[in-house]
């Protein structure tokens, strides 16, 4: 006897595809990140509000820094992690890029 599911329960669940570095950046660029620096394969990106990252005394706890590995295409497990670390959800990335 075959298991049947209910059809709606794949609905929730928001579609995450592999995609280019180039348009994670431009979609984190778009919500106020800048790019800070790239070293090799990695492109280290902070929040461009100065209230968000100002440190004093050179401590950066305060500095809200995301790096994107220059790969093409991120995996979906970079990805879902990015979009964490940038408190965004799945739709909102999507509608982003």
């Amino acid at each position: 006897m075959a298991i049947q599911y209910p059809s709606n329960r794949c609905k929730s669940v928001s579609k995450l595809t592999p995609v280019d570095y180039e348009k994670v950046v431009k979609a984190l660029i778009n919500i106020g990140y800048v790019v800070n620096n790239q070293k090799g394969s990695h492109i280290v990106m902070r929040l461009s509000e100065k209230e968000k990252y100002n440190s004093l005394f050179g401590c950066r706890k305060n500095e809200k820094i995301v790096v994107v590995p220059a790969h093409k295409p991120i995996g979906k497990g970079m990805l879902r992690t990015i979009i964490t670390e940038v408190d965004l959800s799945v739709d909102e990335f999507n509608k982003l890029i």
